[in-house]
């Protein structure tokens, strides 16, 4: 009886690569993914960075848009108030809530301009002479404020429209040159103007707070009693001046701010009634303070994602009127 062999079922014999062939195509393995490599990691990372540029524009558009309506919001807390007086009491004046939004969060923030001293008032409309009056009360705020009272030649010069040097501490164009810039000559238009200012340096500034008691704002020189600080009300009532013979006493002017605090002022006459003061005391007193206030600065800021966009606008209130005289966004 014959075997049968079945031919197809036996295994088929594999012909071995050479060990010299499998490392040529290993090598080249490694180097088809040496070369790969970087360009997908390059074009994964473009990809991201267009991504991100595409939602910073985004987040940019809606910031923008968010932040300007932030300044309408204000105007319409500001039309809705009793422009007969003013105090720190009043909506508008209050911490107004952060505004958590799907998109991020907006704050708007509205300060009296009009219980400041207006700085620009320092040099007269002819830009040439100088306001004693304001010069003597900013001396005094700034001696107060622990500051060198003299830096206020140097602002003088900064203003006026001449170039003849104020005083010891006075600086025109020779102090300047060296820095790469000339002094303005002319009003100021934002107070960050004054860091530029020989001796107007962040310690004065900054630490010592000056500048949360002026204002660029052309207000009309009165002070608004219900809303200055007690460092703005004691440069003006509590400094000699051609139109304050005699000045109020320290004292007085604490008082001032105690009875205001508790009881805002409506009027005048009921800042006769705290201090006792004699009628041509009183005359002048009036022709220097107020109880409502005309001028605003609102400051709108949004956040959304890493994108932050603020919109700041200087108002003017004419009864139930509202006037933008600057804006500026950054």
């Amino acid at each position: 009886m014959k075997r049968k062999t079945y031919k197809h079922l036996r295994p088929k014999r594999t012909l071995a690569v050479p060990s010299d062939e499998k490392g040529f195509v290993l090598v080249t393995i490694l180097l088809v993914i040496a070369i790969l490599f970087p360009l997908v990691l390059a074009f994964t990372s473009r990809v991201q960075v267009n991504l991100l540029q595409a939602e910073n524009f985004r987040n940019s558009v809606q910031a923008v848009r968010l932040s300007r309506s932030g300044i309408e919001g204000a105007i319409g807390i500001l039309k809705t108030d009793d422009p007969a007086y003013d105090t720190l009491k009043d909506v508008w004046a209050l911490d107004l809530p952060t505004l958590s939004l799907a998109e991020g969060r907006l704050e708007v923030k509205i300060k009296d301009e009009d219980g400041k001293i207006a700085v620009n008032q320092l040099v007269q409309k002819n830009g040439v002479d100088v306001n004693k009056d304001v010069e003597l009360r900013l001396r005094s705020l700034i001696s107060r404020l622990g500051g060198r009272a003299e830096v206020v030649d140097a602002l003088i010069d900064w203003i006026d429209t001449d170039d003849m040097v104020t005083g010891a501490a006075g600086a025109e164009y020779e102090h300047y040159k060296p820095l790469g810039y000339a002094s303005k000559n002319g009003p100021i238009d934002s107070l960050d103007e004054l860091s530029l200012v020989k001796g107007f340096d962040k310690e004065l500034l900054v630490d010592k707070n000056l500048l949360n008691y002026l204002t660029v704002a052309q207000t009309d020189g009165k002070v608004n009693v219900n809303t200055a600080s007690s460092e703005v009300l004691l440069a003006l009532l509590g400094t000699q001046t051609s139109a304050l013979a005699q000045p109020l006493n320290d004292s007085d002017i604490e008082e001032l701010v105690r009875h205001r605090d508790e009881h805002e002022f409506r009027n005048i006459q009921d800042v006769n009634a705290v201090v006792k003061i004699s009628t041509a005391q009183a005359g002048n007193i009036a022709s220097l303070i107020k109880v409502n206030s005309a001028f605003f600065t609102v400051s709108s800021k949004c956040t959304i994602g890493r994108v932050v966009y603020n919109s700041e606008a200087l108002l003017q209130r004419d009864g139930k009127n509202i006037t933008t005289v600057s804006w500026r966004e950054f």
